[in-house]
């Protein structure tokens, strides 16, 4: 007997704790609001600034735009994507590189009415054109001649010298243009899901202070305390009644 009533007992215990753990877990539900899981593919997006370096053979505006385009698809290197725009006021044109060319250069001079052949009588170099050029050809002409025993000889001379150098110029050679182009990109993880919970329900009301005492609406704490009490004794009742029942099995097997 005191075997079969240590066991119905152990058995109300643990039947009164799985009846307090459904109960708790009931009221918590019916007091929590409810919530949803909404799957979303996780997006990223934020303002980017893409500055790119292009050479050019001309630096008018209008050459330089030829080979800007308006719009122009950018992948960042963290996988972003985007069309950005470009910013005309980021334009820059400068010189990206100079180099010189040689030319050769000649002038000529005469100077008649010289007694002989004789290149003592020429300068060996002049200046032109700020450039110094040095006695390169001499071409002889006669302008007088006299009769002497019966033959002509000249007794006067033009020289036609001819003088060279040469002259240096520089050039650009072609001009680096820079621009920025600017906007929003981008990227989908496709093979990522981000969940937003939704919570439907009454919202928290604030406690206040001790002056609105008389506007506070009891019936925050009277309900839950009302579901308490009734799951309480419903508690109660059950325990009652199986111990009841236990009681009267008890005095038929003590009658037998």
């Amino acid at each position: 007997m005191k075997s079969n009533r240590m066991m119905g007992c152990a058995a109300n215990a643990w039947f009164a704790r799985f009846l307090f753990l459904l109960i708790s877990l009931t009221l918590l539900m019916a007091l929590m609001p409810s919530a949803h899981a909404a799957e979303l593919p996780q997006e990223e997006s934020r303002e980017h600034t893409e500055t790119v370096s292009l050479q050019s053979a001309k630096k008018d505006m209008e050459s330089v735009l030829a080979i800007l385009p308006q719009e122009k698809e950018f992948i960042t290197d963290d996988g972003l994507i985007g069309t950005l725009t470009l910013r005309l006021d980021t334009v820059q044109i400068e010189p990206s590189g100079y180099g010189s060319t040689t030319k050769k250069i000649s002038a000529k001079r005469s100077y008649p009415n010289l007694a002989e052949q004789d290149t003592q009588y020429l300068p060996k170099s002049i200046e032109e054109n700020g450039k110094t050029l040095a006695l390169t050809d001499i071409q002889w002409q006669t302008d007088n001649t006299a009769n002497m025993d019966g033959y002509a000889v000249a007794d006067r001379y033009t020289a036609i010298a001819t003088y060279t150098g040469s002259t240096t110029s520089s050039y650009i050679k072609g001009y680096t243009v820079t621009a920025d182009y600017t906007g929003t990109v981008s990227h989908i993880a496709l093979d990522r899901v981000r969940y937003v919970a939704i919570f439907e329900g009454e919202p928290i009301q604030p406690i206040l202070p001790a002056g609105n005492a008389a506007a506070f609406r009891w019936s925050y704490v009277l309900v839950p305390f009302g579901i308490v009490a009734a799951a309480g004794a419903g508690v109660g009742g059950a325990l009652f009644w199986k111990r009841r029942k236990e009681a009267a099995a008890g005095e038929e097997d003590d009658g037998e």
